[in-house]
């Protein structure tokens, strides 16, 4: 090999090697900016207390979660209670994600990976923004589609697609990201739950009728107390039905209870073993049925009735028709004749 010919060797050698760094600085562009850490927020770790709002915007919808004292309120949904245990879930894995792989920087191929532009009408993709109380923005991510675990377990993330706002690059971040625009994405969906086997006593109280009352028998099943002679339960679940249906809540819809009167409905009342009291006041309205939450107790049932109130006090709560339905059946509609 003559010198000329080695020397245009090593020309080529050097030209490969500023290309494949030139390569490898374009695909870990935002690795480098946490100081070789990875993280995908560097410094949320230590900013994280800092935290006072979080907003989530996917197409034409936002969510926006404010921070009140020790505890966080949906502020787009008239301040209802936040759960405090999925904001820590999500600050968590924000504090925790670290991009482990660089994905597409065709904006064709976003859609993909649902970190196309949230703004979107139809967009798959949510805008992430946590600032702390001066407005001061501490991290902002296009946030897409969860991957599966590589090990097949549905309740495990093998990560989350993100998009750094404004930068074409797209990554694999190491965590699952939730949070999206919806109410039960924040909220506890579950508004309270009562064993049935628990309730002792229940009325149901309908205007223009007669309230009647549900009793547990001695074997644990419920019965209607004081079935007139010559009748019988129509069918043999509807006691049952009642219970279960009352027994429990979950949030579908809530708005502030306005103290509106007209369209009511009836009220169902029960009381569990160990003192438990709520009442369930539903009024039907153009827009559905919906409910307000009474809730009290003394001893062991305080602290149950207490954090009841605490997510129901001043709120009114959309219930399915089907729920209404069954919970307020009229005392005449549970029974036959015996011969029947």
């Amino acid at each position: 090999m003559t010198p000329k010919q080695f020397a245009g060797l090593a020309a080529a050698a050097a030209l490969s090697l500023l290309a494949a760094i030139l390569v490898y600085g374009s695909r870990t562009d935002w690795a480098s900016d946490a100081a070789g850490t990875g993280l995908l927020f560097p410094g949320l770790k230590a900013d994280a207390e800092k935290v006072s709002r979080i907003s989530v915007t996917q197409g034409d919808k936002t969510v926006a979660i404010e921070k009140a004292g020790d505890h966080w309120l949906i502020k787009s949904r008239d301040g209802y209670p936040a759960s405090d245990e999925k904001v820590r879930a999500l600050l968590i894995a924000l504090s925790d994600a670290t991009v482990i792989d660089a994905k597409t920087k065709n904006p064709e191929r976003y859609s993909v990976l649902e970190v196309e532009e949230p703004a979107g009408k139809n967009a798959s993709s949510r805008l992430i923004e946590l600032e702390d109380a001066s407005g001061k923005s501490l991290a902002k991510v296009i946030a897409g589609k969860v991957k599966p675990s590589p090990t097949g377990n549905r309740q495990a993330s093998g990560g989350t697609y993100v998009r750094r706002p404004g930068d074409p690059q797209s990554w694999l971040a190491s965590t699952g990201i939730a949070g999206g625009t919806g109410l039960k994405d924040w909220a506890n969906p579950r508004v309270f739950e009562t064993a049935t086997e628990k309730v002792k006593t229940l009325t149901v109280e309908i205007p223009g009728e007669a309230a009647y009352d549900i009793k547990r028998a001695a074997d644990g099943t419920h019965e209607l107390d004081a079935v007139p002679p010559g009748k019988k339960i129509k069918y043999v679940n509807m006691i049952d039905n009642i219970i279960e249906a009352a027994s429990f809540l979950d949030l579908e819809n809530v708005r502030k209870a306005t103290g509106a009167t007209g369209g009511d409905a009836g009220t169902v009342k029960f009381e569990t073993d160990d003192g438990l009291k709520i009442a369930l006041k539903v009024r039907r309205e153009k827009d559905g049925a919906w409910a307000t939450i009474e809730a009290a107790g003394e001893g062991n049932a305080k602290k149950a009735a207490d954090d009841i109130a605490l997510k129901a006090k001043g709120w009114e709560f959309e219930i399915l028709p089907s729920k209404a339905d069954t919970m307020l059946k009229r005392r005449d509609d549970l029974l036959e004749d015996a011969a029947s």
